[in-house]
């Protein structure tokens, strides 16, 4: 991860001199629940709550709760508190960042507190600008800009859930090709772990924004490079031990993969209207068999980051998981893939023999869902978890011929009622209406209060307005599938219009004075 010494200046910082923070570098105490952090602060302060200084606050609120849940794990090996506590109180971007990371946070409880998340990032914003302006490209510079941009470009939908950051993303990209750049063709191994953080980062981003992001011009990095065999996120090669990344995991090709087939499904369901010249229909069957044919690290290859809330199984856990929501994806929008390679399909994913397509996506979703069933609700890796539990909920659906048994008219006779005095059916026909519920859909059932629980406990743990947002697609899916609707989350989120709005750069950059800036000038900082 990026480190620093101790002869750091304060270049570009004089609005953090000026605040005379003395939050002290060390382990503040960890909370499962955002508000007793809260709590906890005004309690142990020295200070009367009403000279409590707001910044202040928010600083102590990030390294007390908010770096917890933006990582896989917590600690003093969780580069977003261990690098930050280094870098906060030097850089101006990096300090206003984490405070607007707290305060659309805690706008949920607090509703004043979404102005105050707005305002630091505009100031975020301004920070980053003034320093491009100035000219710095020195490798820590570059390095700074970089988490700053990760901080407050994969928070937006904290202060806006239709927003992905998708123009902060190109940015990020720019950044780390400029960083690659400077480099040169000779790293050290202590450069080589920056560059994989970095890059991992990059692509668990990337793996987001390709269900939402149209443009062409976003793709990965290299995927080549990305797919092809690099991916072995901080592995000691001399006893092959992977330390966990703090958003892939230990599975980033998985997560590469699941990437791909993301934006070529969103690229394929578009094309019937707006053809895409980029999509070709072999590209499925070249993830298929690369997805089905992953071996996943063992535990014993993995290195335990320290969190008792994640231990290394659940790593692999939310990997197979991914995994599998890749292929129930490709099979969703391919069937024929299904239907070539069904033997196989079933065999390697361990699941019973389905009598239909439709049958086997049902079990493929139940498989995911059980396999987050496995994974504690209070899991580090929760903040992981959302676009899998999307995935796998839009195929809990009621097959067509259940819910025709189910109708008013067939089950319960109304067609034939005649008046008073006239049967409404024999006893065997009200034991076919109870023997017609099958444990098949009795785990259907299960599977979705499954899915709306944990939503709703991730909207207690995790930033609210994505929940909220996540929870009101998946129930939508739902509905119009207990209609006999053939739907797809992917149109859902489309029609419902709660796909992300890139939102442009000269209104995030609106600043106090009146002054507008660009559209180039901060998206265009790294070239």
């Amino acid at each position: 991860m990026v480190e620093h010494d101790g002869s750091r200046g304060r270049s570009g910082s004089e609005s953090v001199q000026g605040y005379d923070v003395t939050i002290k570098k060390k382990l503040a105490p960890v909370f499962t629940d955002s508000l007793s952090a809260i709590r906890h602060q005004l309690n142990n302060s020295s200070v009367p709550e009403f000279l409590v200084h707001l910044p202040t606050m928010l600083v102590e609120y990030y390294f007390g709760y908010i770096c917890v849940i933006f990582s896989s794990f917590d600690g003093m090996l969780n580069p977003f508190r261990s690098t930050v506590a280094q870098l906060w109180d030097g850089s101006a971007p990096i300090y206003y960042a984490i405070q607007s990371m707290a305060a659309a946070y805690l706008s949920h409880d607090f509703p004043r507190m979404s102005t105050v998340g707005i305002q630091m990032q505009r100031e975020t914003f301004r920070c980053l600008y003034q320093s491009s302006r100035a000219g710095l490209e020195s490798h820590d510079n570059i390095d700074k800009t970089l988490l700053t941009v990760l901080l407050v470009g994969q928070t937006t939908a904290w202060h806006n859930p239709r927003d992905l950051g998708l123009t902060h993303l190109k940015t990020a990209k720019r950044l780390y090709k400029q960083r690659l750049v400077l480099q040169g063709m000779n790293v050290d191994s202590k450069t080589r772990r920056q560059n994989e953080f970095f890059e991992q980062c990059i692509l668990y981003w990337d793996l987001l924004a390709g269900f939402v992001e149209d443009e062409e011009n976003i793709v990965m990095l290299g995927e080549d490079i990305l797919v092809g065999g690099r991916m072995t996120p901080n592995t000691n090669t001399e006893n092959r031990q992977i330390f966990p990344h703090p958003w892939t995991g230990v599975a980033p090709k998985v997560q590469a993969l699941f990437a791909q087939v993301g934006r070529l499904i969103r690229s394929y369901r578009k094309s019937t209207f707006n053809p895409i010249p980029n999509v070709a229909l072999d590209d499925p069957f070249f993830d298929f068999k690369q997805l089905l044919a992953v071996n996943l690290p063992s535990e014993a290859e993995l290195v335990d980051a320290g969190d008792e809330n994640t231990p290394v199984r659940q790593y692999i856990l939310l990997a197979e998981a991914y995994r599998c929501s890749a292929l129930l994806e490709i099979y969703r929008v391919f069937p024929t893939i299904y239907l070539t390679r069904q033997p196989d399909s079933q065999e390697i994913l361990s699941l019973p023999v389905s009598h239909s397509a439709d049958e086997f996506l049902i079990s493929l979703a139940l498989h995911i869902v059980s396999l987050l069933g496995k994974i504690p609700s209070t899991s580090g890796t929760r903040c992981l978890q959302p676009i899998v539990m999307i995935i796998s909920a839009s195929e809990l659906r009621f097959s067509t011929a259940a819910m025709e048994t189910f109708s008013i008219d067939a089950t319960f006779g109304l067609s034939h009622y005649e008046g008073v005095g006239h049967s409404h059916g024999s006893a065997s026909s009200g034991t076919t209406m109870l023997n017609s519920i099958t444990n098949f859909e009795v785990d259907i059932a299960a599977a979705r209060r499954f899915i709306v629980t944990r939503f709703q406990d991730f909207k207690l743990s995790l930033p609210a307005k994505p929940m909220a947002k996540a929870l009101i697609l998946v129930e939508e899916t739902w509905a119009r599938a207990d209609l006999g609707q053939e739907v797809f989350w992917m149109d859902v989120m489309s029609e419902m219009n709660l796909e992300s709005k890139n939102l442009t750069v000269s209104k995030i950059l609106a600043i106090r004075t009146g002054e507008r800036l660009s559209d180039t000038s901060y998206s265009n900082i790294a070239t």
